[in-house]
């Protein structure tokens, strides 16, 4: 962990997982994609569909698009550390969440694929597609819980965003270069394995106090 040494760890009472780059790698190829749609680099691609009038020309985005990410999952592995974290807070009886941008067959066969313990799954289907915090807000209402005593974990901005309109806390998951919007996550994690281990000296402080 590079930054938030100052967290109040102790104050979590639930943790919700973005997917595909934060737990699994099972990222599409999204620049492929995007080339394949007639995109420009770096464009949203749910919002480009949505810029579709035709429904035809929608149609088949979609079916490129489930194409491509069924495709990543099923060629998907662990995250370095992230089934020791979910064990970790298992082991603390925090209740565990996912919520993806990625359909509901694609995000089931990572699932599947790597017996990943996590019961409670919201895809773009379930609620509208970060960074609007519907998703954040319904798993909130069903755990009783305030999103203010949440902690997102993603590896991208929109994560970013979606913790921030739901008034939850966020840690970026980045194992390689720092993102420039880094800045706007509350905790900044390039290992899980550190952050398990500044997680657990948290408690300990918290106890110590």
């Amino acid at each position: 962990m590079t930054r938030g040494s100052d967290f109040k760890f102790h104050d979590i009472q639930g943790v919700i997982f973005d997917l595909d780059g934060t737990l699994a790698h099972s990222n599409p190829d999204f620049p492929g994609l995007r080339r394949e749609l007639g995109m420009s680099p770096g464009a949203d691609v749910l919002a480009h569909v949505d810029s579709l009038n035709d429904a035809s020309a929608r149609e088949k985005a979609l079916a490129i698009i489930h194409e491509y990410e069924c495709r990543a999952s099923h060629s998907s592995s662990w995250v370095d550390g992230a089934k020791e974290l979910i064990a970790f807070l298992r082991a603390r009886s925090l209740p565990l969440a996912i919520l993806t941008r990625n359909i509901p067959e694609a995000a089931q066969l990572t699932i599947n694929k790597l017996g990943i313990d996590i019961d409670l799954v919201l895809t773009r289907h379930d609620a509208r597609p970060k960074p609007h915090p519907e998703g954040i807000q319904i798993i909130c209402r069903q755990w009783q819980l305030a999103p203010a005593d949440i902690l997102y974990v993603g590896d991208y901005l929109f994560d970013l965003q979606t913790a921030q309109n739901a008034g939850s806390r966020c840690a970026l998951y980045f194992p390689d270069t720092v993102p420039d919007y880094a800045h706007e996550a509350d905790l900044l994690v390039a290992c899980y394995h550190r952050f398990i281990d500044a997680w657990r000296q948290g408690d300990e402080r918290a106890k110590e106090g």
